[in-house]
């Protein structure tokens, strides 16, 4: 039998003779039990927010980019993709030519991005989810058709392919001739028909249009000539090893990049907030946890005579000390259970009902994502402040007590 542990547990459920202990010790549990839970649902928003941006951006951020590592594109020729294909974590691959177009519908005119790629694309980007009206393919009725973000098609005031007309005009300086020299002949233009239109967030659905591939090389002269090839892993968790392989595979004249890595302030900004919220959340368990330390104190000032008791039945100092050693971890043990409960009830009800809502926004209520990971460091953290409130004063308060008893 743990001697301390049970003397220990005995003293917390315990009435006291003083109603305060009883406060502090209950006020020490809350402020352990808030600590803890507030963790918990902050870290988990921050996961969900996380979650969300990469939601938005992942459509048009394959899991990994080729690129050329000088210039604007390269020949299809120089990347071995039947090598690519067979890698064990690539799932599927496109060609994707990305440049700077003017779109023209009747007397409307705008600058979008044009994002030519493989039929198989849409299928890689889940292109179906994000369809605002239309559908989710390249094929029109008489011919090619182009997927457009909902803001530019509200904004040329295109309608969709009704079979008849080609509504939507595609136009692009041609490489090597200068406006001022061939004037309109120094532009590329091609018809097409509009097929759908998608909406993912304002930045993409003002930005993007989507054609087929040999349409893109068309208006842009391209021929065999790329920006990119994208690819989509089977298993996330092979990013950055596949991302390695491709570039020990293709050199340096290639750049090679995982999504994150594109993407890389933005990742580094969700994590950098994750951790800075954790840091200020534990400092504020520390403030709390000094309510350990008046707790425990004014309990051995209570039970100064059962010490010097226990001294006197023979019970070394360190029997002593581990009694209330003991009492401080089972508060910080308490708490913890208590908060990380709290915690994931308020973070399940979250997920399942919506208490909170975002107006105006892409969701309907705030995101939460629960990670275990989080609720194991989570429960390290606050065990170790835990730990050192009740240790570090304890050694110089038992010597004392013990003296005077």
């Amino acid at each position: 039998m743990n001697l301390p542990l049970l003397f220990a547990r005995r003293y917390l459920f315990a009435k006291r003779s003083t109603n305060a202990i009883n406060i502090i010790t209950a006020i020490s549990i809350v402020v352990i039990a808030v600590v803890t839970a507030a963790m918990v649902v902050v870290l988990s928003t921050l996961n969900g927010i996380s979650d969300l941006v990469d939601t938005i951006y992942s459509p048009f951020d394959q899991d990994i980019t080729i690129t050329p590592a000088e210039g604007k594109t390269f020949e299809r020729g120089t990347v071995d993709l039947e090598r690519v294909l067979a890698m064990p974590a690539v799932k599927n691959t496109s060609w994707v030519i990305e440049e700077n177009v003017l779109l023209r519908s009747g007397d409307q005119r705008m600058v979008a991005t044009m994002k030519g790629v493989e039929p198989r694309y849409l299928g890689m980007s889940r292109m179906a989810r994000y369809m605002y009206s239309g559908e989710p393919t390249f094929e029109g009725l008489t011919g090619p058709a182009a997927l457009l973000g909902v803001g530019l098609k509200a904004e040329l005031g295109v309608p969709l392919d009704d079979g008849v007309f080609q509504a939507l005009e595609i136009s692009a300086p041609i490489r090597g001739r200068k406006l001022s020299k061939y004037q309109q002949r120094a532009f590329e233009t091609v018809a097409i028909a509009v097929r759908g239109a998608f909406s993912m967030n304002l930045d993409f659905d003002m930005k993007y249009a989507l054609v087929p591939l040999s349409t893109a090389a068309e208006v842009l002269h391209y021929d065999s000539a790329v920006t990119a090839l994208e690819i989509e892993l089977t298993d996330k968790k092979h990013m950055d090893n596949t991302a390695d392989e491709l570039r020990a595979q293709l050199g340096p004249a290639f750049t090679v990049k995982t999504r994150y890595q594109k993407n890389a302030l933005m990742y580094q900004t969700n994590a950098s907030e994750k951790v800075f919220t954790f840091v200020v959340l534990s400092f504020i368990g520390l403030i709390g946890a000094f309510n350990i330390i008046a707790s425990l104190t004014m309990m051995m000032i209570e039970k100064r005579r059962d010490m010097g008791t226990l001294a006197a039945m023979g019970a070394m100092p360190s029997t002593v000390r581990g009694i209330f050693f003991g009492e401080g971890l089972l508060i910080v043990v308490v708490g913890i259970a208590v908060g990380l409960l709290s915690g994931l009830g308020i973070c399940l009800a979250q997920q399942h009902f919506g208490f909170v809502q975002l107006s105006d926004s892409v969701v309907d209520a705030y995101p939460v994502h629960v990670m275990g990971t989080d609720l194991v460091i989570i429960a390290i953290a606050v065990f170790a402040i835990g730990l050192a409130a009740s240790w570090i004063p304890l050694r110089m308060l038992s010597k004392r007590f013990l003296r005077s008893g």
